[in-house]
């Protein structure tokens, strides 16, 4: 029990302040902190002291997935909102662009996009590294060379649509 809580003693700050940069409520993020450490303790594996800081911020972030889905589900209109009616052309160009941006991210590899969206969401590389349990030096490397694939394929649009 003493080695539990000194893993959560240890880790549960960290595991919390990524749980709320992901979603931005510190109730919501101290349900994912509870329950990254509960699924932790009631995992099959023996936790490595290396990758365990990696370990849990998976965790965090499955958890965190796993809720924007929940939501997306369960998501209800308020009638208080207004309908905007943009325009169709700007609606069918705006989601042609997210298509095609979706489809180039899911021709590169998991673990680039991965690094790439936790750097476009503001963690630091170290912190990257560890959740995705690969060095500071690979991850660096990889949102660089997935930024460059990016402008690339950009400027490839952009010279064809003229």
């Amino acid at each position: 029990m003493t080695d539990f809580h000194q893993l959560y003693s240890h880790y549960a700050g960290d595991v919390y302040r990524f749980a709320l940069f992901l979603c931005g409520d510190s109730a919501e993020a101290e349900e994912i902190v509870a329950e990254t450490f509960a699924r932790a303790l009631t995992g099959k594996a023996p936790l490595a002291s290396a990758t365990v800081k990696g370990y849990l911020l998976t965790i965090a972030r499955n958890l965190h997935i796993e809720s924007l889905r929940h939501r997306k589900r369960h998501a209800e209109l308020s009638p208080e909102l207004p309908d905007p009616q943009p325009h169709l052309e700007h609606v069918v160009s705006q989601k042609s662009e997210l298509e095609a941006l979706q489809t180039f991210l899911l021709q590169c590899p998991e673990v680039d996009r991965a690094a790439l969206l936790l750097r476009a969401d503001g963690l630091p590389y170290d912190e990257i590294s560890s959740a995705l349990n690969i060095s500071l030096a690979a991850a660096k490397v990889k949102v660089h060379r997935l930024r460059l694939k990016l402008a690339e394929w950009r400027a490839a649009r952009e010279s064809n649509s003229i």
